[in-house]
């Protein structure tokens, strides 16, 4: 999961989403995809999100 270790070594404990899409070098008309992205890692609990843009890495 290569995806996840880089936002897990790049990223603060508490991250926005326009700072995941900075780090991945993504463009603003990539923001649903990004949030698709963010979801996913949700869903296998990987983050909790915080507010609508905010998300917190799960240890």
């Amino acid at each position: 999961m290569g995806l996840y270790t880089l936002v897990e070594q790049l990223l603060p404990e508490s991250f926005s989403l326009y700072q995941f899409m900075a780090v991945l070098d993504m463009e603003q008309d990539d923001a649903r995809e990004a949030r698709n992205i963010l979801k996913q890692f949700y869903l296998r609990g990987l983050v909790k999100r915080n507010s609508k843009n905010m998300y917190i890495k799960v240890k």
